[in-house]
């Protein structure tokens, strides 16, 4: 027995793992292209290929890799540094200092002498050592808090694909029922045609009444034709969503969208936790938080250690035999901390730190205002549903007597007792019936697609089969 949409998508999030394992993986891709060639696609097969292959999802994953890099750098700021450094200097003025003519014989005056030599060349190794930082302890929170977010972000990229992928499935699923009716009308059409003209020859109808059969023919493969090219808009919207090269063919599987019975049951309630909206903003405002204690961190000292060793080389002339101008060097060696202690900045940080304090309050409100719109499409998704429910029993009963009305109606008018102005108003109400009812199943696919988005049975959904794949 086939399941309907809603049914497949559910029993995929419930028992498919939604993994990034594979994303970029390019046999993956071939793969899987090559089975779109093969086959037609059910809607679960179209959701993990999107998942595997969507373009901007795979953008998204990467920017999680983007994040680790800087998780990385920021841990880096706390491990041991070594740092080579090498010079060289040319007094071409070498300073004087004057010394007592006593030192030199001659008693009542200052002698100039100068001290140094012309050339001096140094080489330098440094080890480096952070021993305390509060700031680089908050820093590395905030690092770990940017991870999250961008795991939130590729969740709600991630939420945001299969919903799209579902819906325009959905769509296609039900322009390919309305091309079924539109074809079944045509072929009756095409017989009643037959019909009128035997009756024509035979004079019981005028000729205008033909033509006015082949007009309503004519509306119909307009209609066709006009169905024809909205599905290969959905189908090329399709293949954007799932990631496939334009070019390629792609069929879809037929599925039961007429079931009335899903088969699962939907969440009665609204779950705020779940709506991966305020996810991402209450992330945002733990990384706000963070944010001003990595300002508040700065009235904190740092202290760090370091171990220096070198050599050091003097003469008054470089590149010369003579043994007076050889080079003099000897070996140095540090050890010591650095200690920093911040004591007034022009209050900086308390300016910096009153710029957070508003961007908070900024999101506090945004996060309020966004309850509030979480719940009111809630409400607006259970009250669509509900009526949708409703109005799907209502256009199935008018099809069928629509179908009743037209058959009686047909073989009054082939029995010559009822005229044909009154068979093509029972074939025009058959038409609109049936139109009627597919736009009405469509928007109760729409409408408990919506309902599972809204109440954060969705999300939850597929944070279940990415926990399973992760397991």
């Amino acid at each position: 027995m086939k399941k309907n949409l809603l049914s497949s998508l559910f029993y995929f999030l419930l028992f498919f793992s939604i993994s990034s394992q594979n994303a970029f993986s390019q046999s993956n891709e071939i793969s899987s292209t090559q089975a779109i060639l093969d086959k037609p696609m059910s809607l679960q097969e179209c959701l993990k290929f999107a998942v595997e292959n969507n373009p901007n999802l795979k953008s998204v994953k990467l920017g999680e890799r983007s994040v680790d890099a800087q998780i990385k750098e920021v841990k880096t700021e706390g491990m041991p540094k070594i740092v080579g450094s090498g010079s060289y200097n040319y007094n071409f003025a070498l300073a004087q200092q004057l010394l007592p003519g006593e030192m030199f014989g001659q008693p009542g005056t200052t002698i100039p002498v100068k001290f140094g030599v012309a050339n001096t060349v140094s080489g330098n190794i440094e080890l480096q050592q952070l021993l305390f930082s509060k700031s680089y302890f908050t820093g590395i929170k905030a690092a770990q808090t940017t991870k999250e977010l961008s795991k939130l972000n590729t969740f709600k990229t991630t939420e945001d694909l299969v919903y799209n992928v579902a819906q325009i499935y959905m769509q296609l699923e039900i322009t390919e029922k309305q091309k079924g009716v539109l074809k079944a009308n045509i072929d009756r059409i095409d017989q009643l045609i037959k019909i009128a003209e035997v009756q024509l020859e035979e004079g019981l109808i005028k000729k205008i009444d033909v033509t006015q059969l082949k007009v309503n023919r004519i509306n119909l493969l307009s209609e066709q034709q006009s169905t024809e090219i909205g599905k290969i808009q959905q189908l090329n919207l399709l293949k954007m969503y799932m990631g496939v090269p334009p070019q390629t063919d792609l069929l879809l599987e037929t599925q039961d969208s007429t079931k009335e019975e899903n088969g699962y049951l939907l969440m009665e309630e609204l779950s705020l936790n779940q709506n991966s909206d305020l996810k991402l903003l209450n992330k945002q405002l733990e990384i706000k938080a963070l944010e001003l204690e990595n300002v508040n961190a700065g009235y904190f000292p740092s202290l760090s250690t370091f171990v220096r060793y070198g050599w050091q080389g003097q003469t008054d002339r470089l590149f010369s035999n003579d043994e007076q101008y050889k080079i003099q060097g000897s070996k140095v060696g540090i050890v010591g901390v650095s200690l920093n202690v911040p004591i007034f900045d022009s209050f900086q940080k308390k300016h910096k730190a009153e710029q957070v304090r508003v961007a908070q309050n900024q999101l506090s409100f945004d996060r309020q205002n966004l309850i509030n719109s979480i719940q009111m499409e809630f409400d607006n998704a259970t009250q669509t549903l509900k009526q949708n429910r409703t109005l799907i029993e209502t256009q199935k009963e008018n099809m069928n007597l629509a179908e009743e009305l037209y058959d009686v109606t047909r073989l009054s008018y082939q029995e010559g007792i009822a005229p044909l102005t009154e068979l093509l108003d029972a074939e025009t109400s058959l038409k609109e019936a049936q139109t009627q009812y597919l736009t009405s199943l469509l928007q109760l696919n729409l409408a408990e697609l919506d309902y599972m988005k809204s109440s954060g049975q969705l999300a939850e959904l597929i944070q279940n089969a990415s926990t399973s794949s992760n397991e």
